[in-house]
C-alpha cells in the first residue's frame, strides 16, 4: 500500500494503485481529520470573537466614563 500524505497537514490520500478497500479506510481517516481540525478552527475563532468583544466593551466603558478604569 502507498501510504501517501498531504504537505500541510499530513492527511492520508488515496492511491491509484492501492486497494480500494485500504483507500476507503484512509479517506475515512481524512474526513475524520478534517472534522475534527474545522472544529478546532470554529472554536479558535469563537474565543476570538469574545475576547474582541470584551476588549471592545472595555474601550466604549473607558470612553464613556471619561477615565481608563478598566484595563484592555
Amino acid at each position: 500500500m502507498i501510504d501517501d500524505k498531504t504537505l500541510s497537514y499530513a492527511l492520508p490520500l488515496p492511491h491509484p494503485d492501492n486497494l480500494l478497500q485500504q483507500d476507503v479506510e484512509r479517506i475515512r481517516q481524512a474526513i475524520i481529520d478534517i472534522d475534527q481540525l474545522l472544529y478546532m478552527q470554529t472554536n479558535l475563532d469563537q474565543q476570538q470573537d469574545t475576547l474582541l468583544n470584551e476588549k471592545l466593551r472595555r474601550v466604549k466603558l473607558n470612553q464613556l466614563l471619561g477615565e481608563p478604569l478598566l484595563t484592555l
